[in-house]
């Protein structure tokens, strides 16, 4: 009986001392119940023992959830980069009278029809080929396609086109066709052939 009472005592000496522990406040609402909150998850959890009023927060027993993982966008493809096609090279002629190596005025018109078509064309290489019809003998007119071909050369580098991007030549063989033709078979027969390779880039 005496224990019991002893054990009575002890315990509100104990809850007396703690209710009044110095520095402690009481709320308004006279709270300095005690009570006892976790803090912390897993290895880290513990309890704290506190009055209830000033207790920490509770930590709440669910994480938050992770936050949603980024899909992963698809790569943009490289754009596909065709390569230049083949430009067919510009084609002009320029005709010559009979036995002449020299322009005429419409050999000069035609040099300057061309001359107007490739003015900013990126030529890269020019090819000049001197024809001759078939009458006359074959070393003469071997002679005379390229000195027509030599005079377009020379009208085209006048007018600014570069020397080493032109190249002059007879056409062999130089005297096709047949003696017998017409007039203006004839004499499409008597030209110098141009072809310009265009650059494509």
């Amino acid at each position: 009986m005496m224990n019991k009472a002893l054990i009575g005592t002890a315990i509100a000496i104990f809850v007396a001392g703690c209710a009044s522990t110095p520095g402690v406040e009481k709320d308004a609402a006279g709270s300095g119940k005690l009570g006892v909150t976790q803090v912390g998850h897993n290895q880290n959890a513990q309890l704290v023992f506190c009055e209830t009023n000033r207790c920490p927060e509770r930590t709440p027993k669910y994480l938050p959830p992770p936050p949603p993982t980024p899909v992963a966008k698809a790569p943009v493809p490289a754009p596909v980069v065709k390569a230049p096609e083949p430009v067919a090279p510009l084609h002009f002629k320029v005709h010559f009278r009979w036995g002449w190596f020299r322009l005429d005025t419409a050999g000069r018109e035609e040099i300057q029809a061309l001359l107007d078509a490739v003015k900013n064309t990126p030529h890269k290489q020019i090819v000049v080929a001197g024809r001759t019809d078939p009458t006359g003998g074959l070393k003469a007119n071997k002679k005379l396609a390229l000195k027509r071909a030599n005079t377009v050369k020379a009208a085209l580098v006048m007018a600014g086109i570069p020397a080493d991007a032109i190249t002059a030549d007879a056409q062999l063989p130089c005297c096709d066709g047949d003696k017998r033709a017409a007039t203006g078979v004839m004499r499409e027969l008597r030209r110098t052939d141009i072809d310009i390779t265009i650059k494509t880039k």
